[in-house]
């Protein structure tokens, strides 16, 4: 059930695949919130905690630069941004949803 609400489309035999999604550019903000990693942990809980929904992830890590992993690196300074809505929006927007 893991790609379950991902967004799916047909190819032009009628096969259905799953789409490619477009990120945002997170602009940095002055409401944003730093974090340094002290201990290994997944973006997804960092979601869970500062946004209290772990499929948040994707936004910090697309501020960070963060891509191949669900970890955030030990020591690195982590920028959790707060004005989720607008960056959900704009997800939304570019997407088509």
């Amino acid at each position: 059930m893991r790609y379950k609400s991902i967004n799916r489309k047909q190819d032009e035999n009628g096969t259905q695949i799953i789409a490619t999604s477009i990120m945002p550019t997170v602009k940095k903000r002055n409401s944003d919130l730093f974090v340094v990693m002290v201990e290994k942990t997944r973006l997804d809980h960092l979601a869970y905690k500062f946004y209290n929904n772990p499929h948040y992830w994707w936004i910090i890590a697309n501020a960070n630069g963060i891509a191949g992993t669900m970890y955030a690196k030990l020591g690195s300074q982590i920028r959790i941004p707060q004005d989720i809505g607008s960056i959900i929006e704009e997800y939304n927007r570019i997407n088509g949803i």
